[in-house]
């Protein structure tokens, strides 16, 4: 009878401790659900901070519904000319602003002062078209890989038109040194109406994008615009192999740009 006793209050205590736990469980899930709720009202608006360049400087800032665009707006600065906003605050990638807001979202201006640009530039590279066949990764720059300098007041616009055909690949650069070197990372875009006319063909070793080889995709005629802004190129003096007398081989600038023209 003891026994008995016994197995009918242990099997109670495990009712009443199953019972316990499975109100413990509904309340747990509801206290989620309701934090869940809590996050989503928190996130129907972003604040979207537009910086000077100097990543600290705060020229505005807008409150953007979530997963709408935010609007572009042109700042002003004395002596200085405003050409972007940028993603990062390194100025390394220029801002989509047909892209969606989902968070709160940091931009920085870009602004440049106008230098005269006194360098000449070429295509330099390898592939089967008569003017990279002939360049062999820059042995040879002549007239035919070399860029025009437009007569652009305050502006340092090159161009250069010429025919490409597909595989072949290219950068810009001032001399057979691959001085000044401009590659894939200064494309604006190597796209076209959803249509891939230019892919990055990476270079030698950990090479980052502005030195990247472009290869063409589309064969055809391109008319190639190089904008740069000479006041504003660095150089990396920090890399192992740089010297005075190689600088130019580690120079970037982060608002020097490639556009295109697909002519044929």
């Amino acid at each position: 009878m003891k026994k008995r006793i016994v197995m009918s209050l242990l099997l109670g205590c495990l009712v009443v401790n199953s019972v316990c736990l499975t109100g413990c469980g509904s309340s747990k899930e509801m206290s989620t659900t309701e934090i869940t709720a809590s996050t989503q009202v928190d996130n129907n608006e972003h604040t979207v901070t537009f910086y000077d360049s100097d990543g600290s400087t705060v020229l505005k800032t807008e409150t953007v519904g979530h997963k709408e665009n935010v609007e572009s707006y042109v700042p002003e600065k004395d002596g200085y000319t405003f050409v972007g906003w940028f993603a990062t605050p390194k100025l390394t990638r220029e801002f989509d602003f047909d892209r969606a807001i989902t968070e709160d979202t940091p931009l920085y201006a870009g602004f440049v002062s106008y230098t005269e640009d006194t360098r000449e530039f070429y295509i330099v590279g390898s592939g089967t078209s008569d003017v990279l066949s002939e360049s062999d990764w820059g042995k040879v720059i002549g007239e035919s890989q070399k860029f025009t300098k437009e007569d652009v007041e305050n502006e340092n616009v090159y161009t250069i038109t010429l025919e490409l055909n597909e595989g072949d690949q290219f950068q810009f650069a001032t001399d057979s040194n691959w001085s000044d070197q401009r590659g894939y990372g200064y494309l604006e875009s190597g796209m076209f109406d959803g249509t891939t006319y230019f892919k990055n063909a990476g270079g030698l070793g950990d090479t980052p994008a502005e030195k990247s080889n472009i290869e063409v995709a589309v064969a055809g005629t391109y008319t190639f615009v190089l904008t740069t802004y000479p006041g504003e190129d660095v150089y990396d003096e920090e890399d192992p192999y740089y010297t005075e007398e190689t600088r130019e081989n580690f120079n970037s600038n982060p608002y020097d740009k490639i556009t295109w023209n697909f002519v044929e």
